[in-house]
This record gives C-alpha cells, sequence and structure tokens, in this order.
C-alpha cells in the first residue's frame, strides 16, 4: 500500500487538470480497483505510508477504498466533460472500459452493503455515476445495480441496504432531469419499468410499518429518519420527472395518485419531527409544480404546463387532502415552540412558533382547493368550500400563532408568511384566483351598499379578501416601491402574475378598493376592543371535524388597526421585531428587506431629460368611467381632489410616504412609484422583459385615483 498511496495522488492530479494519462491502462485500472472490506490491499498488506513530508501516516484500507472511489468518479466526470480534450476523453473512456470489464460494479454494490455509512454512501454515489455513465453512452442498464435495487425493494424495510439503494435511485433519476442528452423516454422506462411492483409494494409496506409502531421491524425503529427522508426524496424526483419531462409512466402516475396521498398518514406517525416538516414541504412543491426547485439546474424554468392526465392525478391528490382536512387533518400537522433547523439543535433566545410548516400547510391546502376549483364549475358551491376551507386553517392558526388583539381574518396572510415572501405572494395569488372564479364573490364586490354588507361579505369573513391582502401585503413592506420592484424582476417569486391580476381586478373594482381603504382609516380612531384571542384557552387537539362556524372575528369597526405601523406589531411574540426609522416611517418587515440594486444611482445627469417624460398615460375607456360611477354613487363614495392638488407635499420614492396620508394615498403613491420606475428602467433597456402591459395597467391605476381622488364617506 506504501506504492500505492504516490501513484493515487499522482492520479489524482492528472484528473483535476484533465491531463493525459503516460502509464499503460492497465496499471491505472488496477491501481483504481477498490477492495471489500476485510481484503488487503492488493500490493501490500502495510498500514504505513510515506507522506508528503516523508513522515509515516497510518492508513486503513477502509481510506484507500473511499480514495480509490472518489478517483473513479472523478474519472467519469472528466470523460463525460466536453471541456476536456477530445483524445484524453478517448483516453479516460478506455481506462472506465477496463475497470467495468473487471467487475467494478460487482464490488461497488458490495461496498454499498456496508454497516459503514461513509463507505455506503460514497459507494453509491459512485455507483450511480457509472449507471449514468453506461446509459448515455452504452444505452444499456447496468445489470449488477437494477438487480441490486429490486432485490432491496423485495426486503425487509429495515434492511440497512435501504438507504444505499435509494440514494442510487434518487441520485440517477436527478442525472436524467439535469442532464438534457439523457432525457430520453426509452432510458428511462428501461430503469422504472422493472421497478413499479416492486417499489409499490415496498411503499405501502413503509407507511404500515410507520403508523404502527408495534409491527415495525428493529431496524426502523432505531432510525426511520434515514429510511423516510430517502424515501421522500425518491417520490419527489419522480414528480419532477413526471412534471418536467411530461413521463406517463405508470409509477410516475402513481406517485401523485397514490404514493403522496398515504404520505398524510405519517403526520400522525411516531416520526421524529422534522420528518414531518419534509413531508408537508414535499407536498407542497408537488401541488405547486415545484418540484425538484432545489436541485434542477438555475438555468432550467420549472415547467408550469400540464397534460390533461397529471391535472387528473394533481386533481385526486388535491382531493384526497381536502378530504383529510374535512376529517381534522390538519389539527394533526405539529407545528414546534421554534425551528427545528431540520434535525439540528437552534439555541436561540427567540421564541414563536415554526412558520415554515405553518406556511407550507396553508399553502398546500389553499393550493389543493384551487386545484378543484379550477378542475370544477363556478357556484355557489365553491364560496361554500372556500369559507368552510378558511375556517379550518384559521381555527389551526389562531391555535398555534398567539393573537395578543383582535385582527382582521385577512390578516393572516400576513402573519404566517413574514418571513417567506415567495410564498406570500403564491397564497395571495391563489386567493386572488380563487375570488375572481366565483361569479358570486364578484357579484358581492359590485352590489354593495354601504360599509356593514361589505364587511360582512363572504371574502372578508373567510380572510381571503383580496384588497385587504393587498394593502396588508403593502403596509408590511412600509409601501415601499422598491421592495415591489424587487420581487418583480425576481425569478423566486410569482408577483409578476399577482400584480397583473390583481391591477385588472382593481381597474374594475375600484370603488370596493376604495372603501376598503377608508375602512383601514377608520380603524385607527377606536380603542382596542375587548374581544381578543387566548390560544391557551383551546381545546385538546383532536382529530375530529371542525364545524365551518368555529371562528367568529369581530367587525372591524371596533378592531384597533394601523396600516402604517410596525409589523413587529402585528406578530405578537414572534421574532421579527423592527424598530421605526427615524424618518417616522417603519421598515420593511419581510426579513431584512433591502435594495437588490440602487436604481436611483443608474440615474445620469445626461439622461435626466428622458427620465422627465414621465410614463405613458393610458385613459380608461368611457364605459369603464360610467360603471365606476355608477358603483361610487351606490357606494356613497365622494370624489376629493386632494390627492391630485399640485400644492400637496408629494411623497418621496421609495416608500418614505408621510403617515399623515391616508391608506389609498400612500396604496395609488406606490404603485405611481413603481410605474415611474419600471418605465425609466425600460427606457434605458435595464428591465428584463417587456413591461408595457404592466405600465398600461399601472397608468390606468393613476388616472381612477385622480378622476376619483380619496374618499372621505365615514364620520370621524
Amino acid at each position: 500500500m506504501e506504492d500505492m498511496i504516490p501513484n493515487l495522488r499522482e492520479l489524482h492530479e492528472k484528473l483535476l487538470q484533465a491531463a493525459p494519462l503516460h502509464e499503460d491502462l492497465h496499471t491505472y485500472a488496477a491501481l483504481l480497483a477498490p477492495c471489500l472490506p476485510g481484503e488487503p490491499a492488493k500490493d501490500s498488506g502495510s498500514e504505513l505510508v510515506v507522506c508528503e513530508e516523508n513522515a509515516p501516516v497510518p492508513w486503513v484500507p477502509r481510506d484507500v477504498t473511499l480514495l480509490k472511489l472518489s478517483l473513479i468518479q472523478i474519472l467519469i466526470i472528466k470523460t463525460d466533460n466536453l471541456c476536456t480534450k477530445r483524445h484524453i476523453r478517448c483516453q479516460y473512456a478506455r481506462l472506465l472500459d477496463l475497470l467495468q470489464q473487471a467487475g467494478i460494479e460487482a464490488i461497488i454494490v458490495k461496498l454499498s452493503n456496508t454497516s459503514d455509512k461513509v463507505l455506503s454512501h460514497i459507494s453509491s454515489k459512485c455507483l450511480s455515476f457509472l449507471v449514468l455513465y453506461q446509459l448515455k453512452y452504452q444505452n444499456e442498464v447496468n445489470a449488477h445495480w437494477l438487480q441490486f435495487c429490486l432485490y432491496t425493494l423485495c426486503q425487509d424495510p429495515g434492511s440497512q441496504t435501504f438507504i444505499p439503494c435509494l440514494t442510487s435511485l434518487v441520485y440517477v433519476c436527478k442525472g436524467f432531469l439535469t442532464d438534457e442528452k439523457l432525457q430520453k423516454a426509452d432510458r428511462l422506462l428501461m430503469i422504472l419499468v422493472p421497478l413499479e411492483n416492486v417499489f409499490e409494494r415496498h411503499f405501502s409496506t413503509v407507511i404500515t410499518f410507520l403508523s404502527n409502531p408495534l409491527c415495525q421491524p428493529l431496524a426502523l425503529v432505531e432510525e426511520p429518519s434515514g429510511h423516510l427522508s430517502r424515501l421522500l426524496d425518491f417520490i419527489e424526483t419522480l414528480v419532477a420527472l413526471r412534471t418536467q419531462l411530461k413521463l406517463n409512466v405508470s409509477l410516475c402516475k402513481q406517485v401523485l395518485s397514490a404514493f403522496l396521498p398515504q404520505t398524510l398518514n405519517i403526520i400522525s406517525s411516531p416520526v421524529p419531527y422534522f420528518m414531518k416538516k419534509q413531508v408537508i414541504l414535499v407536498l407542497k412543491r408537488c401541488l405547486l409544480c415545484k418540484a425538484g426547485e432545489d436541485f434542477l439546474p438555475s438555468h432550467r424554468i420549472l415547467s408550469n404546463q400540464q397534460d390533461a392526465m397529471l391535472d387528473e392525478d394533481m386533481a385526486a391528490l388535491a382531493g384526497t387532502l381536502l378530504g383529510a382536512v374535512q376529517e381534522g387533518w390538519l389539527l394533526q400537522v405539529p407545528v414546534s415552540d421554534r425551528s427545528s433547523s431540520f434535525g439540528g439543535v437552534n439555541d436561540g433566545s427567540e421564541r414563536g412558533p415554526d412558520l415554515v410548516i405553518l406556511g407550507a400547510t396553508c399553502l398546500s391546502v389553499l393550493r389543493a382547493l384551487e386545484i378543484q376549483v379550477h378542475n370544477g364549475e363556478s357556484g355557489q358551491t365553491e364560496v361554500l368550500a372556500l369559507d368552510l376551507l378558511m375556517a379550518h386553517l384559521l381555527k389551526f392558526l389562531k391555535h398555534h400563532i398567539e393573537w395578543k388583539e383582535p385582527l382582521h381574518p385577512c390578516e393572516w396572510v400576513s402573519l404566517t408568511f413574514i418571513e417567506q415572501d415567495d410564498d406570500m405572494l403564491e397564497v395571495a395569488k391563489c386567493l386572488l384566483k380563487m375570488y375572481q372564479h366565483n361569479s358570486s364573490l364578484c357579484s358581492q364586490s359590485t352590489s354593495c351598499e354601504s360599509e356593514n354588507s361589505i364587511w360582512s361579505g363572504s371574502s372578508h369573513q373567510s380572510g381571503s379578501d383580496p384588497h385587504c391582502i393587498f394593502l396588508f401585503l403593502l403596509g408590511n413592506i412600509s409601501f415601499d416601491s422598491s421592495v415591489l420592484l424587487d420581487f418583480l424582476i425576481s425569478s423566486e417569486t410569482c408577483f409578476l402574475e399577482y400584480l397583473v391580476r390583481y391591477l385588472k381586478l382593481l381597474n374594475s373594482d375600484w370603488p370596493r378598493f376604495c372603501l376598503t381603504c377608508c375602512l383601514f382609516d377608520k380603524s385607527r380612531n377606536f380603542p382596542p376592543s375587548s374581544v381578543s384571542f387566548h390560544p391557551q384557552q383551546e381545546q385538546s387537539v383532536k382529530a375530529t371535524p371542525i364545524q365551518s362556524d368555529c371562528i367568529r372575528f369581530p367587525n372591524l369597526s371596533l378592531t384597533p388597526m394601523d396600516i402604517g405601523r410596525p409589523a413587529s406589531s402585528l406578530v405578537g411574540h414572534t421574532k421579527h421585531s423592527t424598530p421605526p426609522s427615524s424618518s417616522g416611517c417603519v421598515n420593511s418587515s419581510l426579513g431584512a428587506l433591502q435594495r437588490l440594486v440602487d436604481y436611483d444611482s443608474s440615474d445620469s445627469e445626461s439622461e435626466s431629460a428622458d427620465s422627465k417624460q414621465g410614463p405613458v398615460i393610458a385613459h380608461s375607456a368611457g364605459a369603464d368611467s360610467t360603471d365606476i360611477d355608477k358603483h361610487m354613487k351606490n357606494l356613497e363614495l365622494k370624489a376629493h381632489s386632494s390627492i391630485s392638488n399640485p400644492s400637496q407635499p408629494s411623497a418621496q420614492a421609495g416608500g418614505n410616504t408621510c403617515h399623515g396620508q391616508g391608506t389609498q394615498q400612500r396604496a395609488v403613491q406606490c404603485l405611481e412609484d413603481l410605474q415611474e420606475a419600471i418605465h425609466r428602467m425600460h427606457g434605458k433597456k435595464l428591465f428584463p422583459y417587456n413591461p408595457s402591459a404592466l405600465l398600461r395597467l399601472l397608468s390606468h391605476v393613476s388616472s381612477l385615483s385622480a378622476e376619483y381622488g380619496a374618499t372621505h364617506i365615514l364620520p370621524e
């Protein structure tokens, strides 16, 4: 062995540099051949080797085997890399052929079966690279690997080969998702078709064992997290294959309609908390068609196009989840007092609910309802379903979030997703789409004639009113238009789709928006109500159906709510306290919100004239103005010209709006600042896409605000 280590080091340096191999390839093949546990090294049985400093260092066969496996993996990567010179790639490929002829696959499979977790993991990873290489260049599945997987999945779930088997399967399937040259249906079929029956039986067995701890094998009882974690990773990878590659293989179809619904039972199983958290997060990503977003290449856009068969499977999953919610599944979802750090230890002094699992649960349920509504017909049943579902969610949140004072039901979105802006926007978009889809809700918005009739509407009582949610969003970011601009140019949020949808609604529902802003302003003038929530007085959590009238929120006119107050006062005991700035305006509450780009710095003196041209103005049609006039008259809204008065000091850009302005003025000013920033960036060709349609919608809002102005209909 003492002659082997220097040679392995030399080979390692050559592989890293993609340099040619000068020795005979058979010599390198013999050098790279790994040894099984208990076997002595071929060159020498000594465990001493001379290092670079010529000092004796102990080397054990295990370390040498790990080094060889790593070198084989590097060899495969360099052979597949197009940056490697062609003649060197051919030389590396011949060396791999010699290793395969020596039966290296069988040796690596045996190394995967060892009880040494590090050796087993590295062996599984190396084996996966070799399988992908053979599929890509030889168009065949490694027989040793496939037999190993089939044999393992037929064994008891407590077998030690279960984790390395699923680890290898996950790596191989991820290879198909990340390498376009491998994305051929026939190659995937060679792997997935033989696994269909055995994996289905194995998955059902594991879920049964986890649900009944008395029947669990000893190995599964001692370490359920490793088995279940790998299983969930493989399930998410199969869903990614289905959604990204439109793969309609039976195994990928069953994962949505059969496998994922069974994972809902894990929530009530005696498994660690962070494993239940992983179940919820996988469920959320699959319902959002974002499975695999953590490992897909950054340049690849997640596919949102769905086929009819995929819609059916998604509808089956959504129906199962909603049925479980009706039976009290939400009350079984555990929420830790603080973040679990996925099994790690959090020694911080902060206390509060785990907002990640709270948000993922709510988003999963809302997305399931959206799928069901999309596949159904519009009608009163959808409004009842939304009301009942929101009652379940609000009771679930009320049990885990300590609400110090009576809050508006729609404020749950800001309270739950204060740290997760991407999920917050997904929830806002989901609720907005269902609001627009329900004709009865839209008819309520155009027929209300008073404050009480609006506030007693279904959308407000269920916490899903789009105007309230949008105003709370603006309040959480201190009406800072630069944050909205960051959202618009970011690929991590769906803010563009949400904003376009909301602006279209706003242009047709302006009177209701005005009255909502007035209600927000009026709520500041009332003392705290005597009605309050006390989560500690809740009854014990039971898996029983929840009644639709389980929550009663006070009327907004009795609610002490200030849309301009710091978001830390909204969250109560949570750790997200943001002190007011010296200028009197609050900082953003969506984490440490800072500008991604200093947009003002892009201005130059030579371009100042262009920036003064102002945004494009698109006036509303006469018919639209007539409709809005009629709605304003029905709602007794009176135009007020103070917002367009030139003598009134204008708000500064970037969210520094004076607190003396009303909610409507601040919201409109924020949208106008956003319009101006987009127009300026687009004029300098700095905006990442064509914002013409968005600018037209924003200018329409400015036109409505200038024409109808602020409203003061409520008594002071």
